[in-house]
């Protein structure tokens, strides 16, 4: 393989190809979902494109339908379906005619003939979803083909304003319709919301009406909380009482696939076999090389070197994994401490609260809150930094876990970095984390950070609890009042943190 510059020559460009196809592997593997493009041909012989976008692993899920607002394609429902995949539903998409009702009638009766067929629909668990002009259109469908009605039907931020005949033949109809529009909804009012839903309530169909607070029309800034939202509530109404006892999170799935290096052992096996035959093939010296003391003084010195960096090696990476004691606190405080976070470093390294922790926390909270508090735009004083930001103790249970703040900043400090105001910071940060946080209400749903983080579940309890720890982690201050809401301090007093546009459906 190596014996020869032909023989390397053809080695180097095999190994790129396997480390290549291996990473090109993993990333398939960690992919969550499996995408299925197609072309349908409706009674007219007119074609249009579709997308599924199905969890993984293959199987029956519930299916929601969605038809995007005007103006939308494909390549831009990408947001909404994963919001909605994530939860473990199948979410289809279609282009459709937006100007003609006629021909988006014949689309959608395409596209619900080609699921009938499809193994992993399961059909007595479908939801269609509509968006402004898709939403008009998708009840209009329901309205005038009561016999194709889905389980479920969500009309977001519509503004048709039929007048649909209360004595229509829709008395015996199973469809439940969720009502969902912004505030400042100038398009069509809330007052002709109501309308509608006397209406459809006339026409015997369970309704549930939604307002989003502080959204207008499009409901731009809260798009992606919106979909979530909406697919909690597919999957609740779809998928029973049980819905959320089985549930896995994208998190979830991520941490349990395979690792990169599993998926590049066949390189790793090339590059030994190669080096094995190179080694086999080596001509050895025909006589042992005699050093001068210069030669030799030289190795001795490498070799103390060599000796030396791995300790200062040692000292960096082996003891961050050692309990927090008086003897690990020594060594990090005179090799591991930066001089400008040795006093936050003395400060929270005298609470009692690292009882059984791991010294690489206590590290990471000191070095993440100090380059946080530098880089941002607010400022924050010593006590309260340090009592409110630097501190990991948010409900002050014994079990709570402290090891929370990388991955929180890694998420959130991107988003934020940017802004001017601690308040322009909280609003990213719930928005943020109630896109990919579900608040649930059932009574055995953890409160500890890392868990939350992971399986992405939470009761409205426990998103305060994450919701402070996000904010700390991007050096906003902030802590549970006594009724367990997070508070933010505003630079003169504490003031309750902005809250979620949607909690839940």
């Amino acid at each position: 393989m190596t014996p020869s510059p032909r023989a390397f020559g053809s080695f180097i460009p095999v190994l790129v190809a396997l480390l290549f196809l291996g990473a090109l592997a993993w990333a398939k593997e960690h992919d969550l979902f499996v995408r299925k493009w197609f072309t349908l041909t409706t009674a007219q012989h007119e074609s249009f494109r579709c997308v599924a976008v199905l969890p993984k692993p293959m199987r029956q899920y519930p299916v929601v339908v969605y038809a995007h607002g005007s103006g939308g394609d494909l390549m831009n429902d990408g947001t909404a379906l994963r919001q909605m995949t994530e939860l473990g539903l199948a979410t289809v998409s279609l282009e459709y005619n937006q100007t003609n009702t006629s021909a988006f009638t014949a689309q959608f009766e395409a596209l619900l003939r080609h699921l009938d067929q499809q193994e992993w629909v399961n059909k007595s668990a479908v939801a269609w979803v509509g968006f402004t002009l898709g939403a008009d259109r998708i009840l209009d469908f329901a309205l005038k083909h009561p016999e194709r009605q889905p389980q479920l039907l969500v009309w977001l931020s519509g503004t048709t304003s039929s007048k649909f005949p209360t004595n229509s033949p829709l008395k015996s109809s199973h469809c439940s319709v969720l009502l969902l529009h912004g505030e400042w909804n100038k398009a069509f009012p809330s007052v002709h919301t109501k309308k509608l839903a006397s209406i459809l309530e006339a026409n015997a169909m369970r309704l549930d009406q939604k307002v989003v607070s502080g959204t207008s029309y499009e409901v731009t800034s809260e798009r992606g909380v919106v979909f979530r939202c909406v697919g909690e509530y597919c999957r609740s109404h779809l998928a029973g009482g049980d819905a959320w006892q089985n549930y896995r999170s994208s998190a979830q799935w991520q941490a349990d696939a395979s690792p990169l290096w599993l998926f590049w052992l066949p390189a790793g096996v090339w590059a030994g076999g190669g080096w094995f035959w190179s080694r086999r093939r080596k001509i050895a010296s025909p006589e042992r090389i005699k050093l001068n003391r210069a030669e030799i003084a030289l190795r001795w010195v490498a070799a103390v070197l060599a000796v030396w960096a791995s300790a200062e090696t040692a000292i960096h990476l082996a003891t961050p994994h050692f309990p927090v004691e008086r003897t690990t606190l020594s060594i990090a405080r005179r090799y591991l401490v930066q001089p400008g976070e040795r006093a936050d470093f003395q400060y929270l390294g005298a609470q009692p609260i690292w009882d059984g922790q791991r010294l690489k926390t206590l590290l990471e909270h000191v070095e993440l809150a100090g380059y946080t508090r530098k880089v941002v735009s607010w400022q924050v004083d010593d006590k309260m930094y340090q009592g409110f930001v630097l501190s990991p103790v948010i409900t002050g249970n014994a079990a709570e876990p402290l090891n929370w703040r990388r991955p929180l900043w890694e998420e959130f400090y991107p988003l934020i970095r940017q802004t001017s105001s601690v308040e322009d910071a909280a609003n990213i940060v719930v928005r943020h984390l109630r896109e990919r946080i579900t608040i649930a209400e059932d009574q055995n749903l953890s409160r500890e950070v890392p868990t939350i983080q992971l399986r992405q579940i939470t009761d409205e309890a426990g998103f305060q609890v994450i919701y402070v720890a996000a904010l700390r982690s991007v050096g906003a201050p902030a802590r549970l009042d006594v009724s367990g809401r997070a508070m933010l301090w505003d630079g003169g007093k504490w003031e309750a943190a902005p809250q979620p546009a949607i909690i839940h459906l």
